[in-house]
């Protein structure tokens, strides 16, 4: 969309959705439970606003009040939500039989991410049948910068998409391997494209080694990334490795309609 046509667009945006939203947002897994005084803090509304809106959300099913307070956690229709769009969206759909074939091929924990701004989003979970080290939880976010799959994930981007995405974004370092800069980023991000995978052994958790590899669409755009993890010790033959991840990304991108040229 042109910039040309956004004042005339944003005419059509309904604030108190977009409020009702931003209180959902709020949540996280290190903040299970959000108090009216900081949904009004956080958004800039006045408490009567920020109690209108919890209270719609309330009564709606995606808020729940703890007894006798004015905080809430998420309800059970924000799960519903979740669960709706894993068995809906067609990468994770076309994706499940391959990852659990990557998984019993190579005996590690194998997952599927998608990215929502800066940062991925695990879609989809193959446990290791032996081991628990390496197992992520569906719903779990990650930066992009810090972590193989992310980066597999914007491998796509131009310098400058890449410069206007992370404007404004702080980089945390992880580890003494995390570019924290966009021009470090970019520069790991010519080397990983090149190959066709990122990759990573203890950058982001110690003793933890991520193979990642893109899922494109019948277009070519890149819409997922598949990953391998587990411990270093166990997880040693890198070269076998990535041939697995790369074949289970091309097998998906091709249930999806791409075909390379």
């Amino acid at each position: 969309m042109s910039q040309q046509n956004e004042p005339e667009q944003a005419r059509y945006i309904v604030t108190a959705l977009r409020r009702g939203l931003a209180i959902l947002h709020l949540f996280r897994r290190e903040r299970r439970v959000v108090t009216l005084p900081e949904i009004a803090s956080a958004l800039d509304l006045s408490r009567a606003t920020a109690f209108r809106l919890a209270y719609t959300l309330e009564r709606d099913g995606y808020l729940q009040r703890l007894p006798d307070s004015h905080a809430f956690r998420l309800g059970p229709k924000v799960l519903l939500l979740g669960f709706d769009y894993l068995h809906t969206t067609e990468v994770v759909t076309s994706g499940r039989d391959a990852l659990n074939a990557l998984r019993d091929r190579t005996g590690f924990s194998a997952h599927m991410c998608v990215r929502d701004g800066t940062d991925i989003v695990y879609v989809l979970n193959a446990s290791s049948l032996h081991r628990m080290r390496g197992d992520i939880p569906v719903g779990t976010r990650y930066p992009c910068h810090a972590v193989a799959t992310g980066r597999a994930l914007l491998f796509d981007l131009s310098q400058a998409e890449l410069a206007a995405l992370y404007e404004g974004v702080t980089m945390q370092a992880f580890s003494d391997q995390t570019p924290t800069t966009v021009e470090a980023l970019w520069g790991l991000l010519i080397k990983e494209r090149a190959q066709g995978y990122a990759w990573h052994r203890s950058a982001f958790v110690s003793g933890i080694v991520s193979l990642s590899a893109p899922v494109r669409d019948g277009e070519g755009k890149i819409v997922a990334a598949i990953n391998v993890s587990d411990s270093e010790t166990v997880l040693k033959d890198l070269d076998a490795v990535r041939d697995q991840v790369l074949r289970a990304a091309a097998q998906v991108s091709a249930q999806l309609g791409w075909r390379e040229s």
